[in-house]
């Protein structure tokens, strides 16, 4: 079986050398076949292992064949077991810890901002321009810079 990698993929396409992509379904994952114009059909492999390259979405397998530079391509369907895709799928509870604490710390991040916001609206005290506060940071400026030249620093 041939292979190619994302990179050689992308290369050989560039070089005119891939005249097809087929997408094909086995048990519920999905795998990229490219027709070249000499080698035959290649599978698209993983860099790092080398092994082929399985997606469980087939939009995402889309996009890969779009990132590759190939407009025209087939499908398989024949293998395809739906049902097969959730039996397949490694449990990651490491990984949902860590995303549900992601999306609490975000949430509370948002409810201090949304605070932060309201407490500035509600604020009684009369709006300061813009021009207003640049010169009163000009003034501090300069008046920091002269107490450092005054004292040598």
């Amino acid at each position: 079986m041939k292979t190619l990698d994302v990179s050689q993929a992308t290369a050989a396409a560039k070089a005119g050398g891939v005249v097809n992509a087929i997408l094909r379904a086995d048990g519920g994952q999905f795998f990229i076949e490219l027709e070249t114009r000499s080698a035959g059909t290649a599978v698209l492999v993983t860099s790092n292992n080398r092994r082929p390259r399985a997606f469980r979405n087939p939009i995402k397998a889309l996009e890969v064949i779009r990132e590759l530079g190939l407009r025209n391509g087939r499908f398989s369907l024949e293998a395809w077991r739906p049902d097969e895709a959730e039996l397949n799928r490694p449990s990651r509870p490491d990984r949902a810890e860590a995303m549900k604490q992601a999306h609490s710390n975000a949430a509370a991040y948002e409810k201090w901002f949304r605070e932060q916001v309201q407490e500035s609206l509600n604020d009684p005290r009369p709006n300061v321009s813009h021009a207003q506060v640049q010169k009163e940071m000009a003034d501090k400026k300069a008046a920091l810079r002269k107490r450092l030249a005054a004292s040598g620093g």
